[in-house]
């Protein structure tokens, strides 16, 4: 079988994983710049991710990840992922949920859509995660404050991220 079309399983076990996101918050005479000019973006959040084995999906070509996004002590979000398996040197896709549960998260909501990285070469089927990159979506606060995400930013906020290796 041809490695362009064979597919791999994204291995995110026995890892230390970053997640950082920021915003892109450009300027009016940002917007009006030629491309390849600055913008003014912001470090949105910064966390550890936990998160234990993926596991093949009933149907076939996909897997479910779970784990806990930690930001500091009591500020946590539980995550499920699900996704689609990558092809041949190509990434895996990545769909996830945050979930406030504790008290000072509890009710918060994050969409996060993006791609699974993985290191190359790929053995046996196997693809151990490099990275995980995409955007995140601010759906609801907390129960106290439903209007705006943890960090105070209105809702709809949208912001991209990065999952790596610590």
């Amino acid at each position: 079988m041809s490695t362009e079309s064979t597919t791999w399983f994204p291995l995110f076990e026995f890892q230390d994983w970053i997640y950082q996101s920021f915003l892109l918050l450009p300027t009016p005479q940002e917007l009006d710049a030629a491309p390849g000019a600055p913008a003014t973006a912001k470090k949105w959040a910064r966390g550890a991710l936990l998160c234990g084995q993926a596991l093949t999906t009933p149907t076939p070509g996909g897997y479910v990840l779970s784990g806990v996004l930690s930001f500091r002590p009591g500020v946590t979000l539980t995550v499920s992922a699900q996704g689609t398996l990558g092809v041949g040197n190509m990434p895996a896709t990545f769909e996830a949920t945050g979930v406030g549960t504790e008290v000072a998260t509890l009710g918060a909501i994050y969409r996060l859509v993006g791609w699974v990285f993985p290191e190359l070469p790929i053995h046996n089927g196997g693809g151990r995660v490099a990275n995980v990159r995409g955007a995140i979506w601010a759906v609801r606060g907390t129960d106290a404050r439903p209007d705006v995400d943890l960090s105070g930013m209105p809702l709809g906020t949208v912001g991209s991220f990065v999952i790596a290796k610590s």
